[in-house]
């Protein structure tokens, strides 16, 4: 219930920045044009499997919540850094470290870049897109042991206005997850498939 309160503060205070951010900013520029950035954080319910030297485990359904951030380097074409996904917890792209008092700290690091198409055609009233995650996983735990991995996934769905410069997302999520401890032949990790419903601004 703690975690779940956590997650939905975190969206309303994403929510209030990119509406901010996105007012501050505002341009004469259509959305999906070259040079437009888009800042966007979106709320999950996601359903993880874990896999272990090959084999699957039972499924575990989760709540999260992920930043991200794009620019639109060609018409429609967009690239962008996103946030992974870990036990249902936020953990923005790059280095984090958890430290607990009275213990040693865990140290995960994780990286995905996101290219994605929207498909912005004159005068319409939704942007269907699909986004492709592609990026390095790797997590040290206390004992100095490491597991690592390439991680990537898809995503689709539409962005559908609501005011200027503001968007609704909802979308369809698939993840492959990679933390492998060294000299494993097979994988280790988690598959994720999530439903999720996302806000985004853009200037």
């Amino acid at each position: 219930m703690t975690r779940t309160r956590s997650v939905i503060q975190a969206l309303l205070v994403c929510c209030l920045s990119i509406l901010l951010i996105s007012t501050l900013n505002a341009q004469d520029r259509t959305f999906g044009t070259t040079g437009t950035a888009e800042l966007s954080g979106s709320i999950s319910f996601e359903s993880a499997t874990p896999v272990t030297n090959g084999n699957t485990g039972n499924a575990t359904t989760i709540l999260s919540f992920a930043p991200s951030i794009g620019f639109f380097v060609t018409d429609g074409f967009e690239l962008g850094l996103s946030a992974g996904i870990t036990d249902g917890l936020l953990f923005p792209p790059g280095l984090t470290v958890e430290s607990p008092s009275g213990g040693s700290s865990t140290t995960l690091v994780q990286f995905f870049i996101a290219p994605s198409y929207n498909i912005i055609l004159p005068d319409a009233k939704v942007y269907p897109f699909l986004e492709a995650k592609l990026g390095l996983t790797s997590v040290s735990f206390p004992s100095s042991s490491t597991r690592s991995g390439f991680s990537w996934g898809a995503r689709g769905g539409i962005k559908i206005p609501v005011v200027e410069h503001f968007l609704i997302t909802p979308s369809l999520e698939y993840l492959v997850i990679t933390f492998n401890p060294e000299g494993a032949s097979n994988r280790y990790g988690f598959n994720y498939f999530s439903f999720g419903f996302g806000v985004s601004g853009w200037f």
